[in-house]
């Protein structure tokens, strides 16, 4: 396929990539001054119909799949066909695709893959719920900006051109089919748990380096994809979670039925397992270790091994001193005066009597000495040894976040926090189920505040007046995020 000058009213600026259904350029639209991402398909390779049915099909769908509206989607700006090509006016992304990143081997952390996975969901429900199913989710249809914005492209061209196109092709190489669905591969009706089932395949591949169904040649692989069980083996799967793999399962279910069954449910369930993960990685980095409190200060810590190790030298010192003490012991009993020696002496001495009835002649009566009675010596407590403290890793769990009503109506990036610069500025702002107060208080500027967020996450912002209409907005604060405040920028509309 040649490269035009222009198509339709859109100039051809250069090729950005190729694929299977054609060629992505970078364009511009000189009517409204801004570059655009212009995807060409001949008509040639396009599936079902005649000419004028081929047109009319892919014009109805990019006029549904520019409904969807939603942050994490590519905006569909136009279609239309010209000298025998269909093409796709749509936005710009800048950045670089999921498969190009794979393909180089940057593979995700397991946090950022099911963070990467959970936002794709998120897009993929605005879209079903506009009624549109996208038929290709697969790594080179998922955009990543430079922002760390994920956005979805192509929802509808599969259908558009014909779904049996990557199938029907001869040859060993296996692209877009790798990520289908079973009931894709066999040509029956395919809804929203398709798409579910091709994410499923991603996530897989993002967290092991390994596609679930790798195989060589186009009729290998319809047959994994029908037959093989990618969980036969237990130890594939290394050091993964149980329930991160019992997830996978779930999306990789070859009947729908038993699959999971929308994308809201996926997103909810990926981004709890991500934070689960962020909470475990931070509590795997403090040790743990006994404290023993000796003295008002802390010991040093003590390894368990060192712990179980046999005291020899402290046994040795008590042998010694018991020695020692029997040694003493016989040789005080050998200089030691007799029992009643040794009992007048430590009797009481008693006072001589100096009466003038005493007498030289006459002694005084001296009484009978009364030995002292030494007291009974109370026995001392044994000491109770300190507490031993041990410091315990466990398992936080995420604090559950509520389930906005969609739609989300757009998606904002921060590193910290967010401002609200939202018009009229007496909306009220309720951030995950709390009232925080009017936009104006918290719009950065005048005497505004800046709210920040406890940590990493994506939180649903509420903007609501009477009169108006109320939306709901995420927020998603990301140390990848470019701007350190999420710049809320949103303007109601009456009833």
């Amino acid at each position: 396929m040649s490269t035009p000058a222009r198509l339709g009213r859109y100039q051809i600026l250069g090729e950005i990539g190729r694929g299977a259904m054609g060629v992505v350029y970078r364009g511009w639209d000189p009517k409204l001054e801004r570059a655009v991402a212009i995807k060409a398909i001949s008509a040639d390779a396009v599936s079902g119909g005649t000419a004028e049915e081929i047109v009319a099909r892919f014009l109805r769908e990019a006029k549904l799949a520019a409904r969807i509206v939603h942050p994490g989607v590519v905006t569909v700006y136009d279609a239309g066909e010209e000298q025998g090509q269909l093409y796709q006016v749509m936005e710009l992304v800048d950045g670089e695709s999921l498969a190009a990143r794979l393909r180089r081997g940057d593979f995700p952390t397991r946090r950022e893959a099911l963070e990467l996975a959970a936002q794709v969901a998120e897009a993929l429900a605005a879209a079903h719920q506009a009624g549109v199913v996208h038929r290709d989710v697969k790594p080179a249809n998922i955009l990543i900006g430079k922002d760390g914005r994920v956005k979805v492209s192509d929802f509808g061209v599969a259908k558009a051109v014909g779904e049996a196109t990557g199938l029907t092709r001869t040859g060993t190489t296996v692209g877009s089919p790798a990520y289908m669905s079973p009931e894709q591969v066999r040509g029956e009706h395919v809804d929203q748990r398709s798409d579910l089932f091709s994410l499923g395949v991603i996530l897989y591949e993002m967290l092991l380096g390994k596609r679930p169904f790798p195989a060589e040649t186009l009729t290998t692989l319809v047959y994994q994809i029908l037959n093989a069980d990618p969980f036969a083996n237990p130890q594939a799967f290394g050091s993964l979670p149980s329930e991160l793999v019992a997830f996978l399962k779930w999306c990789l279910a070859k009947d729908p039925a038993q699959r999971i069954p929308d994308a809201a449910t996926f997103a909810a369930q990926a981004r709890a397992l991500a934070q689960k993960e962020e909470v475990e990685t931070t509590l795997s980095t403090v040790p743990t270790m006994p404290l023993a409190a000796v003295g008002g200060g802390v010991a040093e810590p003590v390894a368990a091994s060192q712990r179980r190790k046999p005291r020899t030298g402290l046994w040795l010192a008590l042998a010694a001193m018991v020695v020692l003490l029997l040694a003493a012991f016989w040789l005080f009993r050998r200089s030691s005066p007799p029992p009643a020696a040794v009992l007048l002496a430590e009797a009481t001495p008693v006072p001589q009597d100096l009466s003038p009835l005493a007498s030289p002649d006459i002694p005084a009566a001296i009484p009978s000495p009364t030995p002292t009675v030494a007291p009974t010596a109370t026995p001392r407590p044994t000491p109770t040894p300190p507490p031993v403290l041990t410091v315990v890793k466990r398992t936080v769990p995420p604090t559950p976040k509520p389930t906005p009503p969609p739609p989300v109506v757009q998606t904002y990036y921060g590193r910290h926090g967010a401002v609200f610069n939202v018009d009229p500025e007496d909306a009220l702002v309720e951030i995950e189920g709390q009232v925080i107060g009017k936009a104006d208080d918290w719009d950065g500027k005048g005497g505004g505040k800046v709210y920040l967020f406890p940590g990493p996450g994506t939180y649903y912002a509420k903007l609501s007046l009477a009169g108006y209409k109320t939306v709901w907005v995420a927020i998603v604060i990301s140390p990848h995020a470019k701007d350190k405040y999420a710049d809320v920028d949103w303007e109601l509309d009456k009833l």
